[in-house]
């Protein structure tokens, strides 16, 4: 009997995944499409990356290509151990088992460029199926690590030693697998994978969150069970990963990002009944462009909340990087936020709101704090500042442009996901450029009344 599986025509599949608790720097502190993508944050990572290779490749193409060297490593995740997997769990992959070689089937071991992300996966955009663009306003392949976008919020997150802390991400595109948080010194010289590896983080318990209200209402939250990979399945040996607990689609190969409608089921069991998809990036992409019931239908209006232990090292700034190892595709996605780590004292409140500023004061990332003579004038170089931002601005979002779209008083105006896009979104630097010291400079964000305890 001649074996086929479905091929998928190419698409454009509209960015993907990315931590939002702590907030991600490459957000600038922007709301819009938080959980999912806020600020353009979930379009950094690296492609062309297959367990075991020696440097990943930048290839692109559809999740049937070959691995990206000739000797890749042997997955530490078995085909039959559907417990641990997300993708092409039917039997029937078992003859052509095309995830065999991604990411997650050897959770830590494919290799990376960029601990918090290359703008649009590499350095030239990427096939159409593999979403390589880079943000709003950022050029392509630019490294997450380096300035201006290893900058940090003016917010700042603190975390306590020997105390618990919540941190969080959301999903656009789901390519399943699984993802680890880890730490690094922000003043270490080596601010590569080579750095992260030495901190991972542990996660705490046998259960997690999904959290509700585009992720951001922690008394909407459903308590499910977690599924945690660790020994010598993963890299670094005896670190804690997680799987991803929101099934895809069940749609062969594509897991449902070629279509408007919702699919008819997921590749395993929820643990919310009804809570699995794509997510919106199927309404992003350049076959398919949804309506706004339709988006309505694929949109992740939660985020995944875990609670991990504050490690004890020595006090100090250090960077969080969130890693995402994809199980359908040769991706691993990654982000970055900051934290302060202190030795005693109160942590800050996870999940309470910024105001967005960065994206337009002076010294951050910045990608409109050269419009502040710009205010009266769209001539010349103030064209920029009134005009989408080029990048890539998914089809169920509004453009986005540095001015010309605030509120009435001069701040971002709220936007939800499913709304109306006709009237573009502008991050409020008006407001911000009014009080530079209150909305530009570094303060914490408001402490917790009662500790998380190990």
């Amino acid at each position: 009997m001649k074996f086929t599986i479905l091929t998928v025509a190419p698409w454009t599949a509209s960015a993907h995944g990315v931590i939002y608790e702590p907030p991600a720097r490459l957000s600038g502190g922007m709301q819009i499409l938080t959980p999912t993508c806020a600020g353009g944050s979930c379009l950094w990572f690296n492609q062309g990356s297959t367990i075991g290779c020696p440097v990943a490749t930048g290839a692109s193409g559809t999740p049937l290509d070959p691995p990206d060297c000739e000797n890749p490593a042997k997955p530490t995740i078995k085909f039959g151990e559907k417990e641990l997997r997300t993708y092409a769990l039917n039997e029937i992959y078992r003859l052509k088992d095309y995830t065999k070689y991604h990411p997650w089937r050897y959770p830590g071991s494919a290799p990376i460029i960029d601990p918090c992300g290359l703008a649009g996966g590499w350095y030239t955009p990427g096939a159409e199926f593999a979403g390589g663009w880079a943000p709003p306003g950022v050029d392509q392949g630019a490294a997450g690590s380096f300035a201006p976008y290893n900058s940090s919020l003016s917010l700042k997150t603190q975390w306590v030693i020997g105390q618990e802390a919540e941190v969080a991400w959301g999903i656009t595109a789901n390519h399943g697998g699984g993802y680890q948080y880890r730490l690094c010194k922000a003043d270490s010289l080596d601010r590569n994978e080579t750095c992260f590896q030495k901190i991972p983080l542990e996660f705490v318990g046998d259960t997690q969150w999904i959290q509700f209200g585009y992720g951001m209402d922690v008394n909407n939250r459903t308590e499910i069970p977690a599924v945690t990979v660790s020994g010598d399945r993963v890299i670094p040996v005896n670190s804690t990963w997680r799987r991803n607990p929101v099934p895809p689609c069940n749609t062969p190969v594509s897991g449902g990002a070629v279509s408007k409608r919702k699919c008819l089921g997921p590749t395993f069991k929820p643990a919310i009944p009804g809570l699995y998809g794509f997510g919106p990036g199927a309404c992003g992409s350049s076959e398919v462009i949804c309506d706004q019931d339709e988006f309505k239908q694929h949109n992740f209006d939660f985020g995944i909340v875990d609670r991990v232990k504050v490690p004890d090292v020595p006090p100090g700034e250090y960077i969080l990087s969130f890693r995402w190892d994809s199980e359908q595709t040769n991706q691993v996605w990654n982000s970055c936020a900051d934290v302060t780590i202190a030795k005693d004292g109160p942590a800050t409140e996870p999940f309470t709101q910024g105001d967005g500023c960065d994206a337009c004061c002076e010294g951050k990332f910045a990608v409109c704090a050269n419009c502040t003579g710009c205010l009266n004038d769209k001539t010349g170089a103030c064209a920029y500042c009134w005009n989408t931002l080029p990048g890539y601005n998914p089809t169920y979002a509004p453009d986005i442009a540095c001015l010309g779209h605030e509120a009435p008083d001069g701040g971002a105006k709220e936007w939800t996901p499913g709304e109306d896009t006709s009237g573009g979104w502008s991050p409020g630097c008006p407001k911000c450029w009014s009080d530079k010291s209150k909305f530009c400079g570094a303060r914490l964000r408001p402490l917790q009344q009662q500790p998380l305890t190990v």
